[in-house]
């Protein structure tokens, strides 16, 4: 009997093992998909939908509301999703309520209809529906946001103080002193005309897997070789949204955006902490400064070292600990 179980499960092993591997080749998205749900359960987080058959919202949570600590409410990039922070779940202690969204168009979230008017005050709304709808609405929250999504939280901020008990500011997107590679790259590609850019034009709009590996090596300070049927696995994960964050893109660029945190930030009172990756390839260090001196209560400025555009990937360790330095709850 025990060498019948025995071989049995020795073959269904082969079996999956084989499936496997033909998957990885055939179809990487899917391995891919696999290993991001893998990942998502191991920090923690709890993925979650609310909303209606218009807007549908999909979020990731972990624990609850704790009176003695302020929840955390995360927002992403541009062309990113809610699972950027996966690193801060599984870092941030266990007792601070977290939440990140899916912003239109990203993730698992809805999709904008053509017609629809998308921009940042287009996200600035729907994180302000979002927010009443999960129920941080009843009391101030720590709102952070990383590169667009920096940009973002900045104007929720100022649209609705009364809701930001404190912001941190990841590598927000603005207009800075000295031009990045990104910021050049983008510059010459709208002077054909904003309607005419095209995916190729930007570095953090990949279509094939080797375009993938350069907005990798561009976002971090660590570059290293992706393997190949990974980048394509990604790369075919971030098909269906291609479209949409190329009309998000020139819209962006049509109102102007990165010049708009600049020039509002001293509107913002609430505490506001700044972080920066030093080798920032996509936003330049520069903007540090700049914001420095025109929030009206800057309470920390870090500037991590060895660090790129995504600190998320080079130095989750240090990002976590310049956030719990902030909220006071660093040991």
């Amino acid at each position: 009997m025990w060498s019948y179980i025995i071989y049995t499960s020795s073959a269904i092993l082969a079996t999956i093992f084989t499936g496997s591997i033909l998957l990885f080749y055939t179809s990487p998205k899917h391995i891919m998909f696999l290993l991001l749900k893998l990942q998502t359960k191991r920090c923690g987080m709890s993925v979650k939908f609310v909303g209606d058959e218009n807007y549908m919202y999909c979020y990731g949570e972990r624990g609850s509301k704790n009176p003695k600590k302020t929840s955390i409410l995360m927002i992403h990039g541009f062309s990113a999703s809610k699972d950027m922070f996966l690193g801060l779940y599984k870092r941030l202690p266990s007792d601070v309520h977290l939440i990140s969204m899916d912003l239109p168009g990203h993730g698992s979230s809805f999709t904008p209809k053509p017609d629809d008017e998308i921009g940042l005050k287009y996200m600035v709304h729907h994180i302000h529906r979002f927010v009443k709808l999960v129920g941080l609405y009843e009391s101030p929250f720590h709102l952070i946001g990383t590169s667009l999504g920096g940009a973002i939280v900045g104007h929720f901020t100022m649209e609705y103080p009364e809701l930001v008990d404190r912001l941190s500011l990841i590598c927000p997107a603005m207009k800075t002193p000295e031009e990045s590679i990104f910021s050049k790259t983008a510059n010459e590609a709208l002077l054909k005309g904003i309607e005419n850019v095209e995916y190729k034009d930007l570095i953090l709009l990949p279509v094939t897997p080797s375009e993938g590996q350069k907005m990798f090596d561009c976002v971090v300070y660590h570059k290293q070789l992706i393997n190949k049927q990974v980048l394509q696995g990604l790369m075919d994960l971030r098909k269906p949204k291609n479209e949409f964050f190329l009309s998000l893109f020139k819209a962006l660029a049509k109102e102007d955006c990165t010049s708009l945190l600049e020039d509002k930030a001293s509107e913002i009172k609430c505490p506001t902490q700044i972080i920066w990756g030093k080798h920032d390839e996509v936003i330049d260090v520069s903007g540090a400064e700049v914001l420095h001196k025109k929030l009206a209560n800057c309470k920390h400025i870090d500037i991590i070292e060895r660090a790129g555009h995504s600190i998320l990937l080079d130095r989750p360790g240090a990002l976590t600990k310049s956030l719990l330095v902030f909220r006071g709850e660093y040991s």
